[in-house]
């Protein structure tokens, strides 16, 4: 739920009130910043800087674009922190997916690739692994089969997979968590 503070903030940003703006930035760039490294981290396993603050400028862009059209349909009901990392984190996938449409992510230097670990969503390379894998997915039900080859393997958005499966845009993601919930399972029991 939203803090009696930031109401007041965001109220003041919406009436365009003296230092409401620089007040809001200095509070939230960083929440953005968060949200979009861990999903640029999570889904490409590296954080450039140029992609970094291409998000952010696209986040804070989508917050005052249409005289804060996306500000004011915060509706209260989280955060305004949990608000903001759940737009970033549209705008970082967004990204993502634009940047590997002009082919861009595929000719990335190995050295841009961070220390960090592998994101989940990769091919596994050991054959044993795909075949695992392909075998963990043909056991799943139809439709999270399907559901996790729209996301992962077509770069589908929730908004697609919503119109092509049926599901609310709201009902995609806990469709997602479970279908990824299912599998890890299955490929544990392989042991």
């Amino acid at each position: 739920m939203t803090t009696p503070d930031e109401a007041d903030l965001l109220a003041r940003c919406l009436a365009g009130g003296p230092n409401a703006w620089e007040e809001f930035l200095a509070r939230y760039r960083g929440v953005l910043e968060r949200a979009a490294q861990v999903t640029l981290r999570r889904v490409i396993g590296s954080v450039r800087t140029d992609d970094l603050e291409a998000v952010v400028e696209a986040a804070l862009l989508s917050l005052i674009n249409d005289d804060y059209a996306t500000l004011r349909s915060f509706a209260g009901r989280s955060s305004l922190a949990g608000y903001l990392q759940a737009i970033t984190a549209r705008i970082a996938l967004n990204h993502l997916r634009s940047e590997r449409r002009k082919g861009w992510l595929r000719f990335r230097p190995l050295e841009a690739v961070a220390d960090s670990p592998a994101p989940e969503a990769a091919e596994p390379a050991d054959p044993e692994q795909l075949a695992a894998l392909q075998r963990a997915l043909e056991e799943l039900p139809p439709r999270d089969r399907l559901l996790l080859k729209l996301f992962h393997l077509d770069g589908a958005g929730y908004k697609e997979i919503a119109a092509l499966t049926g599901l609310s845009v709201n009902a995609v993601s806990p469709a997602l968590i479970r279908a990824r919930q299912k599998i890890r399972a299955l490929l544990g029991g392989e042991g």
